[in-house]
């Protein structure tokens, strides 16, 4: 796993001038371990379909924020939309309230639409994705889920795969590898539940493999696409598999996606 830090300013250092062009820098830094017990360690993913864009605070406090090139806060996190992108950002262990709000430059902007209480441990990785369907009349982000996120005995020579299904509305699915009737890699996964890692079986010599991978109703040869879904993948790495949209609904159709949770 290549180790991510995280480095949190402690302290005002002063800038002085050795001479004309240089400066010191005498800032001091705190350096964060990876699972360094005095922390624990949050991402984020909005799969609440119809979502606007928002910004989420902790105990009323700015938790994440997207700036524009301008620094106008005007992007946010919206359907699909991942905190941090790579890493993990940091909070304190114990008890906290989750809260996200539109952000300021479109319609209802600053409203609060949603509203968790979490409790995460000391040292511990988890993500937390927004679930339900967001809809005018009540202007909300129903609910959510946290999964830890621990981590499996990487190989380099190995992928590993999880499932998180939130595809609104489905039957409990499988994750299938090849083809619609080849290998069963995750069976029987509920909607708004996650599997445990799992390794992708018969990857073949080089090191990004591209497995083609199926999702089926439990039970059946039949895949929710059909064409499948093809990622290309690296070794040594462990993968989140997610499932979003809302079943029968044109606008958030089924989408099979994925992103890399240690490496």
């Amino acid at each position: 796993m290549k180790k991510i830090l995280y480095f949190i300013a402690v302290g005002i250092g002063l800038f002085a001038a050795c001479k004309k062009g240089d400066l010191v820098e005498n800032t001091a830094y705190e350096k964060i371990t990876p699972a360094d017990p005095k922390y624990s360690y949050l991402k984020i993913l909005n799969l609440t379909p119809g979502s606007p864009a928002v910004t989420f605070y902790m105990d009323g406090t700015k938790f994440s924020s997207a700036l524009s090139s301008l620094g106008v806060e005007n992007a946010g996190y919206a359907y699909n939309g991942l905190f941090p992108d790579l890493g993990y950002a940091t909070t304190s262990p114990g008890s906290h309230n989750l809260t996200a709000k539109i952000i300021p430059t479109i319609p209802d902007g600053n409203l609060e639409v949603f509203n968790t209480t979490i409790a995460p441990e000391a040292g511990k990785y988890y993500t937390i994705y927004t679930t339900g369907q967001y809809t005018a009349p009540t202007k909300k982000i129903p609910s959510s889920i946290m999964v830890e996120d621990s981590r499996p005995l990487l190989d380099t020579t190995k992928i590993f795969v999880r499932m998180v299904n939130l595809y609104n509305g489905s039957a409990n699915l499988d994750l299938v590898k090849d083809a619609a009737n080849g290998t069963k890699i995750i069976s029987n996964v509920a909607y708004g539940t996650a599997t445990p890692w799992t390794e992708i079986p018969n990857l073949g010599p080089g090191i990004s493999p591209a497995p083609k991978l199926f999702v089926n109703t439990t039970g059946t040869t039949t895949p929710l696409i059909a064409s499948g879904s093809t990622f290309t993948l690296t070794k040594g790495r462990a993968y989140t598999v997610y499932l979003r949209g809302v079943s029968g609904n044109s606008a958030y159709p089924l989408a099979v996606t994925f992103y890399t949770t240690f490496y």
